[in-house]
C-alpha cells in the first residue's frame, strides 16, 4: 500500500510530473528544473520476460558500478557477465543498456555518467525520498518496478517492467515535489533486475 506524505509544499501550477512518448522525449526534460519525474510506459520485446525467469540471479556481487564515459561498450557486457545474463536475454538487455546510455549522454554530453546495474532481493529503499544526484533513469528489467508519488496531488503510481522513470535529483533545501521507492519485496520472491544511470551533477 502506498501512504500519503505530509509535507510543507511549495505555491505552484506547474505539475513536476510528465509522461514522455519516446526515449529522445524523456531525455529532452534533462535540465528542466519545474519537472522532477518523467514516465515512459514501454513493453518489453517479445520472449524477454520469459528468457529472464529462466535463470536465477546469484551473483558474487550484489551489484555492478562502472563510470560509462571511457569505454561504455565494456561497462555494458561487464555489467550483464556480473549477472549471469546469457542468450537472448543478455543480447536483448545489452542492447537496451547501450541505447539509454547513448541517449543519456546525447542528452548531457559533458557530464560524468555512472552505470549501476543490481540485483534486489529486498526492499532497502522502502520509504519515499528523493535522491541526492543530478539526473537519474530506472528501469527494472525482472520484477516489480519503482513506485512514486506526488506530494501536491496525492497521486501515486508505479512503473512496470521495462518502463522508465527519469528522476531529478535532490536541490539543496527545496521540498521535494515527486518521490520514489522501492516495491515490497516478500520473503522468497525472486530478486529484481535493476539498472540505474546516474548523471550525478545537474546540467
Amino acid at each position: 500500500m502506498i501512504h500519503p506524505v505530509k509535507m510543507r509544499l511549495p505555491k505552484t501550477s506547474r505539475s513536476p510530473f510528465a509522461r514522455a512518448g519516446s526515449l529522445a522525449a524523456l531525455t529532452a526534460f534533462i535540465g528542466e528544473e519545474d519537472t522532477e519525474l518523467v514516465h515512459l510506459p514501454r513493453s518489453p520485446p517479445p520472449g524477454t520476460a520469459k528468457a529472464l525467469t529462466r535463470f536465477r540471479l546469484l551473483p558474487a556481487e550484489p551489484f555492478f558500478r562502472a563510470d560509462v564515459r571511457a569505454d561504455p561498450a565494456c561497462a555494458v557486457d561487464c555489467a550483464a557477465s556480473t549477472f549471469g545474463l546469457l542468450g537472448a536475454a543478455r543480447d536483448v538487455v545489452c542492447e537496451d543498456v547501450a541505447v539509454l546510455i547513448e541517449a543519456v549522454r546525447d542528452a548531457a554530453p559533458h557530464l560524468p555518467l555512472r552505470l549501476r546495474m543490481e540485483c534486489v532481493a529486498d526492499d532497502a529503499c522502502r520509504r519515499f525520498h528523493q535522491d541526492r544526484t543530478g539526473w537519474r533513469l530506472i528501469v527494472t528489467y525482472r520484477g516489480e518496478g519503482t513506485h512514486w508519488f506526488l506530494p501536491e496531488t496525492n497521486e501515486a503510481g508505479q512503473a512496470a517492467a521495462w518502463d522508465l522513470l527519469l528522476l531529478r535529483g535532490k536541490r539543496g533545501d527545496q521540498v521535494p515535489r515527486a518521490l520514489h521507492k522501492s516495491p515490497p519485496m516478500p520473503e522468497g520472491r525472486a530478486p529484481r533486475l535493476v539498472l540505474v544511470l546516474d548523471l550525478p551533477e545537474a546540467p
